[in-house]
């Protein structure tokens, strides 16, 4: 728990350093940083996502999350006085943890056990967010009002040093066997990646391989099963397979066996 709490203060002094800067008018000043979505155990694999979305700390109407409602932990005081309060930063981690447990999961984008989305990209690879086989961090630990790739500094704000270094720390605390990498950007700001590849009978779901500087294997995907066709636009493959098929579940399926498998050989 130490090292938790140690990397959540470190967290939240990068946020009161980016609502000092112009990037502040983009950030949800109350929401907590996010360490991570699930309770890190021995053996799991790692997907790296982007950032929280706003609908993680509001309402459809806006209202903040409460009561049964809430996913994360809400600041309502200064870092100052957060920083020294342990219960609150045990509160904010234990948020965290049982994001998946609890049922408090943005099944939108997670997807549900035995459902689409990402879950089921991680059923083809004997993996689910459910059975704690699977945890989730994000590139960036802050909400933004705004889609990161709306904002037009976003990236430079995702990438900043300070950013990166609690990423690492985080992966490093987790100690994953695996990580996935969601979305071409966000591949890119990773380093270790050697070898490109596409999914047989999907031509346009582009994987890469590679070996994290920690030695941990390392897949990314061009496309985010969740946002398939953010990713992949509206269109169809080589094979004339609409890019929305990829969404569906007997796909995301096959894709991620394929991957799981291809992924085993060149690790062995």
């Amino acid at each position: 728990m130490e090292h938790a709490r140690n990397l959540l203060k470190d967290a939240l002094r990068f946020q009161e350093r980016l609502l000092a800067s112009p990037f502040q008018k983009e950030l949800i000043e109350g929401a907590s940083p996010v360490l991570w979505y699930g309770r890190p155990t021995d053996g799991q694999w790692l997907t790296i996502g982007t950032n929280p979305s706003r609908g993680e700390f509001f309402e459809r109407d806006g209202k903040v999350r409460s009561d049964d409602a809430q996913k994360f932990y809400w600041r309502d005081q200064s870092f100052e006085a957060y920083l020294e309060d342990e219960t609150a930063l045990d509160a904010t981690i234990e948020y965290a943890t049982a994001y998946f447990e609890a049922g408090r999961a943005t099944t939108s984008w997670f997807g549900k056990p035995d459902g689409a989305k990402l879950e089921a990209l991680l059923e083809g690879m004997d993996r689910s967010f459910y059975d704690g086989s699977a945890i989730h961090v994000d590139f960036f630990k802050y909400a933004t009002y705004r889609q990161m790739g709306q904002i037009r500094d976003g990236r430079r704000w995702m990438e900043h040093p300070d950013s990166l270094a609690l990423l690492e720390r985080t992966i490093r605390l987790i100690r994953p066997d695996h990580l996935i990498v969601l979305g071409r950007d966000n591949c890119v700001a990773m380093t270790g990646f050697t070898e490109k590849r596409t999914v047989t009978g999907y031509p346009s779901a582009v994987y890469e391989l590679g070996l994290h500087p920690a030695g941990i294997p390392m897949v990314g995907l061009h496309f985010k099963p969740s946002e398939v066709l953010v990713g992949l636009g509206n269109g169809v493959d080589l094979n004339g397979l609409h890019h929305g098929a990829y969404a569906k579940r007997e796909h995301l399926l096959k894709i991620g066996a394929h991957i799981h498998q291809e992924a085993d050989i060149f690790f062995s």
